[in-house]
């Protein structure tokens, strides 16, 4: 054994115990500081009791106060606050981070405040930076981005949400997903398939006709900046039973104009529901819509809509058309109406 500084500190290479302000780096299987340390720890096990500036480098990493640095190991914690860089499997941060937590679990117990990137994210009060992962949770409120697969703010989101699936109490800003969740949306707007924003959104059932589909059937979700809206079509004069059916997706967007007149641009898409010889209908909407009162409105306007086919000679037709512009067999320009009664829940 030998000995540096003071008789207390031991340094064998295979366990190291030093004390305060030991200025040697520590190199060994289990390293330990039992004041403030600076330099390097290197082992299977860095353990620091006090203030760490530096990097720990091994299998399992832990700062009892704050942290200065970089921890890089399988298993990182840092009691208070952390300066610096977490990368590992797990790492966690009793109180702030100021910098970046990349692994496969992060998780801070007070503010985060610049990154967090990994399969599981987590900030129990506040995450204000980005959280870049599969699951991202701030307990209380996310101020920055969330990028994952399913990403919540349990109080408050007051920036970014880009996911599969995005939840939030209170929200200021966009969501961009396939299920966007908002108890009562503050400012921005939600962007997905399926949006639901219970206080201040956008719920209504219509009946539309149009040309190609005398009957249609659509639920509109959303915001009325930007809405979606679920579709089922029906054409009654087509030859064969199979092919009357379609299925729709449409997006649109309420402006209002003067008292109950508001303009309503939207743009759809419907597909037959048949197993063979799939047919497509885009259309680009301008309507004009009046509001009878709180819950009836209707809308009427042209209609742009382009017929596609995989196989010639099978397009969807109109029952009427005001013009229509053939590509070839398999594509044409349509010119036509639209129209329809809604109810607003």
């Amino acid at each position: 054994m030998a000995g540096f500084a003071q008789e207390t500190n031991a340094y064998t290479f295979f366990v190291n115990v030093v004390n305060d302000n030991f200025k040697f780096p520590l190199i060994g299987f289990v390293n330990m500081a039992k004041g403030d340390h600076k330099g390097i720890q290197l082992g299977f096990v860095n353990w620091n009791v006090r203030n760490f500036t530096g990097l720990q480098l091994g299998f399992v990493n832990t700062t009892g106060e704050n942290l200065a640095g970089a921890q890089i190991a399988f298993i990182n914690t840092d009691i208070q606050k952390a300066h610096g860089a977490q990368i590992g499997f797990i790492n966690s941060a009793t109180q702030k981070v100021h910098g970046a937590q990349i692994g496969f679990i992060n998780t801070t117990i007070k503010e985060m405040y610049d990154a967090q990137i990994g399969f599981v994210n987590t900030a129990l009060h506040e995450a204000r930076g980005v959280q870049l992962g599969f699951v991202n949770t701030a307990i209380r409120e996310s101020r920055g981005a969330q990028i994952g697969f399913v990403n919540s703010a349990i109080k408050a989101s007051r920036g970014t949400q880009i996911g599969f699936v995005n939840v939030t109490r209170r929200k200021e800003g966009v969501q961009l997903g396939f299920f966007n969740y908002v108890d009562t949306l503050e400012k921005g707007f939600p962007i997905g398939l399926l949006s639901i924003v219970r206080q201040g959104g956008y719920f209504a059932l219509e009946y539309g006709f149009s040309a190609f589909y005398p009957v249609t059937v659509g639920f509109k979700t959303g915001v009325e900046k930007f809405y979606t809206t679920l579709y089922i079509a029906y054409r009654p004069f087509e030859d064969s039973s199979k092919n009357r059916y379609a299925s729709g997706v449409g997006f649109g967007s309420i402006i209002p104009l003067k008292k109950s007149f508001f303009f309503n641009p939207e743009l759809l898409s419907f597909n037959t529901i048949e197993k063979k010889n799939n047919r497509q209908l885009t259309s680009f909407v301008p309507l004009f819509g009046y509001q009878l009162n709180r819950h009836f409105s209707i809308t009427a306007g042209p209609a742009v809509e382009w017929s596609n086919c995989e196989e010639g000679d099978i397009l969807l037709k109109p029952a009427f058309e005001i013009t229509n512009f053939d590509i070839d067999n398999k594509n044409a320009i349509f010119v036509g109406a639209r129209a329809g009664i809604r109810y607003r829940f």
